[in-house]
């Protein structure tokens, strides 16, 4: 089984690219840059000081083998997303606050509603998504055209990663930005996402914490092909992670992606009474006795949701930081127990907790990515 998925990273060992032939404007160039096919390239007054100026005043990356290359990587991403309706980055600036529960309960839920939907991770070195739309042990294979067929959760959700390529899931991905570049341009150029849908309504994207190589590339990558519909950014509502956050909305400006709202996780924590655990102030554990006194002396309070703060809200909050930066901000995901239990084994949570309060609020982030970025027909039959 792991010869297969050698076999496939042994390729990428020939497929790396450095950085400038990747991105048409380089992750270190300074503010106004032209970009390096510019006539006027190394020479204006904003590439002064910049540490590519001497490469790009060559006129290298202008010249006619540079611009053939460009257009056949231009045309390669055009034939690649001529099938997909819209695609969508989850994104934060920082770790740990739900981009890929997010990213997989949109592409569940999108699914659930027979939609056609991809999920594609480029979190390399941390990827989660084929255990939280639970295809974990999911194998890719190589069709006669040398494209990817993805691993499909179900008949409409498909789903890409590395971790389908690592010999076992365990296995750590140490590579440079130019390796991560390759396989991610592969990711989007050699995927065959038709299936039996014959293309997407959505491809999600999992992104990695931060504004680095993989973001800077997916973007770039996508933008050869006008296919960025859009992103949804995620965040806690502390100091501590919107200011890492709003570095990611100050890169979604500068590279030009429209931000479709700001998402809240995890912004209380709701648990049923009878799930929760009593505990003495000195850690002894009275969870039967107290539950037995409330169902005798108060049974009412056992149909109650119990819910408390995670995070210290810091001053205005996402919802603040969003009028902040004229976005729409779509709600606050409250910390479910039973929605992690869902992406522990791949479940779509608004399908098996319908009544719950999460689920109503992921419905309604769904109502409001449906509603910027609609298609025409939904096959209703593919989601049962």
């Amino acid at each position: 089984e792991s010869a297969g998925k050698e076999s496939h990273l042994t390729h990428l060992h020939t497929t790396t690219m450095t950085d400038e032939a990747t991105n048409d404007t380089p992750s270190n160039a300074n503010d106004g840059c032209v970009g390096p096919t510019a006539e006027s390239a190394g020479k204006e007054s904003a590439c002064d000081g910049c540490p590519n100026q001497g490469a790009c005043s060559t006129g290298a990356f202008n010249s006619p083998e540079a611009t053939q290359k460009e257009q056949l990587e231009r045309a390669s991403m055009e034939r690649a997303f001529e099938n997909v309706s819209h695609v969508v980055l989850v994104l934060s600036g920082k770790g740990g606050v739900g981009k890929s529960t997010l990213a997989a309960q949109l592409s569940h839920s999108l699914a659930s509603r027979g939609y056609a939907v991809g999920l594609l991770d480029v979190d390399l070195c941390g990827p989660s998504a084929p255990r939280m739309a639970g295809v974990a042990h999911g194998q890719i294979h190589k069709s006669g055209s040398g494209a990817w067929t993805p691993v499909y959760a179900k008949p409409n959700l498909a789903v890409m990663s590395i971790s389908f390529l690592l010999p076992d899931t365990d296995a750590a991905v140490v590579w440079r930005g130019p390796r991560k570049n390759a396989l991610i341009q592969q990711f989007l150029t050699e995927t065959d996402w038709e299936g039996d849908t014959g293309g997407l309504d959505y491809l999600i994207i999992d992104t990695p914490p931060g504004t680095s190589d993989e973001h800077i590339s997916t973007v770039q990558f996508l933008q050869k092909a006008n296919a960025v519909s859009g992103a949804v950014v995620v965040t806690t509502p502390e100091e501590v992670s919107m200011a890492d956050v709003r570095k990611e909305l100050n890169f979604c400006e500068k590279t030009k992606v429209p931000v479709l709202g700001v998402v809240e996780n995890m912004a209380t924590h709701h648990s049923k009474v009878t799930d929760l655990t009593f505990l003495q102030p000195d850690g002894t554990d009275v969870t039967q006795d107290a539950l037995k006194q409330i169902r005798e002396k108060c049974p009412e309070v056992l149909g109650l949701l119990a819910s408390s703060d995670v995070f210290p809200s810091s001053g205005a909050g996402p919802e603040g930081m969003a009028a902040q930066y004229g976005l729409p901000f779509w709600g606050k995901l409250p910390l479910d127990t039973d929605l992690l239990k869902c992406c522990e084994v791949g479940k779509c949570f608004v399908e098996e907790h319908p009544e719950s309060l999460a689920a109503k609020v992921l419905n309604g982030f769904v109502d409001r990515l449906t509603k910027a970025l609609p298609v025409e027909t939904v096959d209703t039959e593919m989601s049962k």
